[in-house]
């Protein structure tokens, strides 16, 4: 398994000299592969687990924001312990991304959460994360249906936009 340590090795002009990780090395991974495909000047200033999902404040040459959210979305079906495949689960209030391995009894016992639920509002339309096929999709509001969201969320999207 890649650690954080593999990937500021790799990269430490990318990362500020003061970083330390605030999360489970098992998104190590992702990280590396943000840097992989993040513009020349993306310098990561900390990395952290927030609502069960990736968080990274970086200094970006560019102001694409969809490598960053491409990584938020890949951390919510990477286990954060050991970067298998997983997903959110929720446990005294607390989410987090979890295989089968590093969760509780009481978390395996929750089934995963529908595909359509990584996403994100954005100008462009709703940005669907396809797990399949590892990139973002943008789904036009009169759209969502195709992606199995329920017509109350979809509503309510509408009346958020």
């Amino acid at each position: 398994m890649m650690t954080f340590d593999d990937v500021t090795a790799r990269r430490p002009d990318q990362f500020v000299p003061s970083f330390k990780p605030e999360c489970g090395q098992g998104w190590a991974q992702i990280v590396g592969r943000l840097l992989d495909e993040a513009s020349d000047g993306f310098r990561i200033q900390a990395v952290s687990q927030k609502m069960g999902a990736l968080r990274i404040e970086a200094d970006r040459a560019d102001e694409d924001m969809r490598p960053l959210m491409l990584a938020e979305f890949r951390s919510r079906v990477t286990c954060e312990e050991c970067g298998k495949a997983g997903h959110m689960r929720t446990l005294d209030g607390w989410k987090r991304c979890r295989c089968d391995d590093h969760s509780t009894d009481e978390e395996r016992a929750q089934p995963p959460r529908p595909a359509w639920t990584i996403g994100r509002l954005t100008s462009e339309g709703f940005a669907w994360y396809d797990p399949t096929a590892d990139a973002i999709e943008i789904v036009s509001l009169a759209h969502l249906e195709q992606i199995g969201m329920p017509a109350d969320q979809i509503e309510r999207l509408k009346s958020a936009s």
